[in-house]
């Protein structure tokens, strides 16, 4: 009886450290491949193509995707391509993409470049990247954090807080000044073990 015991009890150990050995292998395979980017999905919008659906005419990213606010999009100037998105205050919006409702913890981070022409010296208004839920959640960033050949690198980076959300994440660029920014390579990367933007 004791020797039976004692079987089972070693063949117990044994499941263990396969379900152990199991766990840390997947933990390691995840980490590299989250290490490669494969966990991360990834839209460019450079304003290089449109379409029109329903008398609608949107902008399209580089895998597809539909973003509104395709009014402003002019070949007077370009971080790269042919094409930008031209904003003023008469049309303060460009460039709007809009992500499924948001999950708790999933992580974005979304760049755009800025070039803006100074037409007034009020200094109270700004040009922004946004990302928005409704009334339940926003980040804008204002600042500038890199340059090259006169346009400037704008950033919002965050992880989705604790919190019910009902309305989509919309990204978009704004011009609240009274000057004319144009608007170009737009980027939205989200980090997530799932792939499920919509369109």
């Amino acid at each position: 009886e004791n020797i039976s015991t004692i079987k089972k009890t070693n063949i117990g150990f044994q499941f263990l450290r396969i379900a152990l050995l199991i766990v840390v292998v997947v933990y390691i395979v995840f980490r590299i491949l989250g290490f490669l980017g494969l966990f991360m999905e990834e839209i460019n919008c450079g304003a290089e193509q449109t379409i029109i659906k329903k008398d609608k005419e949107y902008l399209i990213s580089d895998k597809g995707y539909r973003l509104d606010n395709a009014n402003g999009r002019t070949n007077e100037k370009a971080f790269e391509g042919l094409y930008s998105v031209k904003l003023s205050p008469d049309n303060q919006f460009g460039m709007s993409f809009s992500v499924d409702i948001p999950k708790v913890n999933d992580e974005y981070e979304a760049p755009v470049w800025c070039c803006e022409i100074p037409s007034d010296k009020d200094t109270t208004h700004f040009r922004f990247i946004v990302a928005a839920a409704g009334n339940n959640f926003w980040r804008g960033s204002t600042e500038i954090i890199e340059k090259k050949n006169g346009w400037g690198k704008l950033q919002i980076k965050f992880t989705v807080p604790q919190g019910k959300y009902k309305d989509p994440l919309i990204f978009y660029c704004w011009n609240n000044t009274k000057n004319i920014v144009y608007f170009d390579n737009l980027k939205i990367k989200r980090k997530n073990y799932w792939k499920f933007f919509k369109n």
